[in-house]
């Protein structure tokens, strides 16, 4: 039989497709015989053939990981015997690593019945002879990765023997797989062994420094070791930060080494700024990595299309926006600004000003805050005019900033708009007629400032929709194409239904790319134009989409098939968009739609498989497993054939962005499509489920809202709309969803995941509250991860590593203040559910969480501010024994320098008194006297509007106590409300209150309210729920006082107003 598959083996190597595919019938036929295993090993010994002794063991392996309980105890001593007696030798690489398979395989299943193997590896990795030294080493490592903790008792020993390895640094092999067998131990080292183990790291950090220099990929794979400490055992690492952080920052800079090589290491920096930044901060090393920093990005930018564009200077702006996003910003940006940022914007190098602009541009996201209250105006003072610069590096980073600014510094950039609008509008005409690489960014600027403008855009949006509609008609290059319709779609996202006037025209032009046909270009185009579809499907209004929406859905039915992930992306964000506006196109598709969105989640399209050694052979040789009747693996974790040998799985971004937002659109089509979907929901639910511990983030939060949003619809399905869950799925589903959200907000190590978890917690707590808060173990446990993020306990919070250096040393990044929140807004949403009374423990127990403490940031005082007046909705009348409490701490808010934090704190005011009732009355003078500050025409108009709240709160709760004639007037004057429209209920409720008491100050300021109602009627800002109140307070005022409504308003307006008012009654 030897012969036989000799010959069977060597036909595999033959270049012959039909050879080939004949040796692989025979080797499938050999495969079944339990009887190849002692042939295999008579191969492995004594073929000539290096690449048949190879493709043996690698067969040999295999064959084991199915069925080693069912090989005798003779033909496993006498395949070790083999392994060891063919190890003697000297091999070829490849088959020494195919050997080397075969021996993990048996030590996995007898370490401790084969003495001989340590003893083997002993006697190697203490031989003079270098090849035999090496083979000590390399199995050493492999056989540690393979039995883990089985090799506790010899760590001491195999410490000794590394560092005896590492201090023979002219063999360079045997330094390389020292490392790796050091890394390999890393998972099983426990607190005994971290002494012993941290003496070793300077000889590894001075091993790794001599294989840079002889092979720079071996050196980058030895340097996993630290990768692996960081991961595993964390606390071995701090005392060599120093010593660490230097190696890499020199690495980083040293020109002559590859960029594969200086980007593995910044890689490694970065890591150490998200999970050591305590230390990092204490050591005083932060100076250092900018120094190093600034320098690279002041490099030519390389082509944005080149697809292997990672290079130093490219990854340097990643690290520095991950310093940004987890260093403290009150202690960070000073430092970059006044050091780094200053000097450079100044300096007379092109290349030193666009880093700057750079570095600026970066800060922007993770140090918003502190530019916000600090350096607003200077932030446009340095990027305004460098759009002027004469070089065209700095003009791009002067976009850059713009874009930005636009994105993370809302609502307070909008107030420079006339400024900087018109400057971005001449910026394309310009960028676009020389096709520039500028364009991109200029786009970039413009969309970012434009979605974020609301009914402040509408102004512009002649000049800026027909200068768009040209570009995208005109422009020259595709990209050029696509950047203009999506502009078009941020201009309407801020515009709404200001853009009727003008959709006419755009959708003339549009329907060209939606209907051209072919491949490449035309689908770049059609994808960008369906993506700007969807915006006009969520903002152009119900009425005016209602008649698009029938062909929406067939254009998407007919895209949806395509190969493309952006474009079937696209088409399920189009499918969400129209569910939320004009569902009743889509409903009798439904299922096809889900089918084939399902599809998406389950397809493998765009994957890769990463394997660490590409020259080990592959066999898929048991045609029976996915029959389900070949033999069953002794291994659960082993797959067949190439478990050993997968570096990873790799894929492809955009295939990631489909699963990602194919999920995210489900979330909405279960929000929209209600009790429809509902024979879809235990298959969604399913490949949801599966995609929670995703290692992707997009991926992972596309999951968690779509788990929350179904369950949330169920809730609805059932309660709203009768539907019989026959099958008991939707207590099946909570029971899930509610753990796994906990356990990832405790557990996840990802901010944005856990930010995610806790605003799922919260929609379904508002959803289905007594189903989640009425289980005791849901309550407790909720309230625990709560307590723990606000007291800086999980795991995404805390750096465990760094707790040698006290509390001293601040970690709290803009990024922490943001989790903060989401936590936060969890609570007032308790109270609403549970009620005042069964929250007051609770209440007790996160107050001294809550109150903002000195020295806080604005997101942070604001938040803390904007929970507690929540808190005080919530608990109403249960709040009395705290009033005084809150009031000092609503009150020390109103005397803020922030906007934010003041119009937060009139609300708590508000709020407090009305829960309270007469309690604060003696404080009615210290409050008015307060607010009356704030009531100024150039003051911030959502402050404005919550005084005006807060005094009507006022008003209600106590009038008999109120000087209404003299407030009253101030109440109507500035009126109707411009930014917190969510206060209209209650303010226009007081006034019908007052109107009912028959009170002459009301009835005196009817001649000023009147028209500000009717204006209010016919506002489309103002909700149903406003509107009904207001209605009711015109009805009033009509039967009592008609005269003065008469005298007050046109006849025009009169009409008008009936006509509303006769419309709502016979819509409701």
């Amino acid at each position: 039989m030897a012969q036989e598959l000799e010959q069977i083996l060597s036909q595999l190597l033959l270049p012959d497709t039909q050879a080939i595919a004949d040796a692989t019938t025979k080797l499938k036929e050999c495969y079944k015989n339990p009887a190849i295993i002692p042939v295999l090993c008579e191969l492995i010994e004594s073929s000539q053939n290096s690449t048949v002794r190879q493709y043996a063991a690698t067969i040999l392996r295999q064959k084991l990981e199915r069925s080693w309980s069912k090989v005798d105890a003779s033909v496993r001593n006498g395949i070790k015997q083999v392994c060891l007696q063919v190890m003697e030798k000297e091999l070829p690489k490849q088959v020494r690593n195919a050997v080397g398979a075969v021996v993990c395989v048996v030590a996995k299943h007898q370490f401790a019945e084969w003495p001989e193997l340590l003893t083997f590896i002993q006697t190697a990795c203490f031989s003079e002879n270098v090849a035999a030294n090496e083979l000590g080493f390399y199995l050493l490592g492999i056989i540690t990765d393979a039995v883990g903790m089985e090799m506790e008792p010899y760590f001491e020993s195999l410490f000794s023997l590394y560092s005896q390895s590492l201090n023979q640094t002219s063999n360079t092999e045997a330094l390389y797989l020292t490392c790796v067998a050091m890394s390999n131990i890393v998972p099983y080292l426990g607190s005994a062994h971290v002494k012993n183990f941290s003496n070793l790291l300077p000889a590894a950090l001075n091993a790794i420094k001599v294989l840079l220099g002889a092979d720079e990929e071996k050196a980058c794979t030895s340097f996993e070791l630290f990768d692996n400490l960081l991961e595993c055992e964390v606390g071995i690492v701090v005392p060599h930060l120093a010593s660490l952080l230097e190696l890499c920052l020199e690495v980083t800079k040293t020109e002559s080494l590859s960029d594969t090589t200086r980007v593995k290491f910044m890689t490694f920096i970065s890591w150490l700024l998200s999970t050591k930044k305590k230390a990092l901060q204490k050591l005083n090393l932060i100076p250092g990595i900018l120094g190093v920093l600034l320098p690279l990005m002041a490099c030519p930018d390389r082509d944005e299309d080149d697809m292997d564009s990672e290079y130093p200077g490219s990854y340097a702006r990643n690290v520095l926006d991950t310093m940004c996003l987890h260093l403290p910003s009150d202690k960070f940006m000073p430092l970059l600004y006044k050091n780094y940022i200053d000097p450079a914007i100044n300096s007379s190098n092109n290349l030193e000003r666009k880093a700057g602009l750079t570095a600026l541009a970066i800060s922007a996201e993770g140090c918003c805050e502190y530019l916000l209250e600090n350096m607003l105006e200077e932030c446009l003072r340095r990027s305004v005019p460098a759009l002027k610069d004469p070089s065209p590096e700095v003009r791009n980073a002067a976009l850059y900033c713009l874009g930005q600014f636009a994105e993370h510094f809302q609502p307070e950039i909008l107030k420079f708009s006339d400024d900087i609008l018109p400057l971005l509008c001449e910026k394309i005409s310009e960028e676009m007629a020389q096709e520039t690489g500028a364009l991109t960014r200029t786009y970039y600027a413009l969309e970012s400032f434009c979605e974020n403008m609301g009914d402040k855009i509408v102004g512009y949006l002649p000049d800026l929709v027909g200068k768009l509609v040209i570009h995208m008609v005109n422009s020259p290059s595709v990209h050029g194409k696509e950047l203009a319709i999506s502009a078009l779609g941020a201009v309407t996202n801020a515009a709404e239904e200001a853009i009727l006037p003008f959709l006419p025209r755009i959708m003339n032009e549009l329907k060209v790319f939606l209907k051209a046909e072919g491949e490449g270009d035309e689908i770049r185009l059609r994808t960008q134009a369906i993506d700007t579809l969807s915006v006009f499907a969520r903002k152009v209004g119900k009425e005016t989409f209602a008649g698009m929406a029938g062909d929406c859905v067939e254009l998407g039915l007919v895209n949806m098939g395509s190969d493309d992930p952006d474009l079937r992306r696209c088409i399920y964000s189009l499918f969400a968009a129209v569910s939320s506006t004009s569902p009743q196109p889509l409903l009798i598709h439904t299922e096809r739609i889900v089918a084939r969105m399902l599809e998406t989640l389950d397809s493998t399209e765009g994957m890769t498989t990463e394997y660490k050694d590409p020259s080990v052979p592959r066999f898929d040789l048991d045609d029976s497993i996915e029959e389900g009747t070949g033999e069953e693996s002794d291994d659960e974790d082993e797959v067949l054939g190439d478990y050993e040998n997968i570096e990873g799985i790799i894929v492809e971004n955009s295939y990631l962005e489909e699963k990602g937002d194919t999920l995210t659109s489900l979330s909405e089509l279960c929000d929209n499509l209600g009790p429809h979907l509902a024979p879809c929901y235990e298959q969604i639910f399913g490949h949801a489920l599966k995609y929670v511990d995703y290692s992707t983030p997009m991926v992972k939060r596309g999951a968690l809202l779509c788990l929350a949003h179904l369950c949330n619809a169920f809730h609805r399905a059932i309660s709203q709309h009768n539907y019989q869950d026959e099958t008991g799925l939707f207590p099946k589903f909570v029971s899930v969803t509610v753990p796994c959200l906990l356990e990832i907000v405790r557990c996840d190590k990802e901010r944005e995941i856990v930010c995610a978890a806790l605003e799922c917690l919260n929609e379904m707590i508002k959803e289905m509250g007594p189903a989640i808060l009425g289980d005791e173990e849901y309550l407790d446990s909720l309230v625990e991860v709560i307590k723990d993020v606000l007291s800086h306990k999980t795991s995404c919070q805390k750096d465990a590593e760094d707790d040698d250096f006290g509390d001293d040393v601040d970690d709290e990044s803009e990024l922490s203040t943001v989790l903060l929140d989401f936590a936060g807004s969890i609570l007032p949403t308790m109270a609403k559910v549970m009620g005042g009374k069964a929250f007051v423990p609770y209440f007790e127990m996160f107050a001294p969480l809550l109150i903002p403490k000195k020295g806080r940031n604005r997101v942070e005082r604001s938040s803390a501010v904007g929970t507690l007046a929540e808190l005080c909705e919530g608990m109403k009348e249960c709040m009395v024994p705290f009033a005084n409490e809150m009031y000092q701490v609503f009150r020390n808010g109103l005397h803020d320098t922030n906007a934010e934090v003041i119009s937060n704190s009139v609300f708590g005011v508000g709020m407090l008194v009305e829960a309270t009732g007469p309690t604060l009355v003696a404080k009615y003078p210290e409050i008015l006297g307060t607010l009356a500050t704030f009531l100024r025409d150039n003051g911030d108009r959502r402050t404005i509007d919550n005084v005006i709240g807060a005094v009507c709160r006022m008003i209600s709760a106590n009038y008999e106590s109120f000087p209404i004639s003299n407030v009253f007037p101030e109440v109507v004057k500035w009126l109707p409300l411009k930014e917190d429209l969510d206060e209209n209920v209650n303010v226009y409720t007081c006034i019908l209150r007052l109107l009912g008491n028959g009170d002459q100050v009301v009835t005196n300021q009817l001649p000023n309210l009147l028209p500000k109602i009717a204006d209010e009627l016919s506002n489309k800002k103002v909700d149903d729920k406003s509107k009904g109140v207001i209605t009711e307070l015109f009805k009033g005022v009509m039967t009592k006082y008609e005269s003065v409504v008469m005298e007050s308003l046109t006849p025009d307006q009169i009409q008008s107003v009936k006509q509303i008012i006769v419309t709502g009654c016979s819509g409701s």
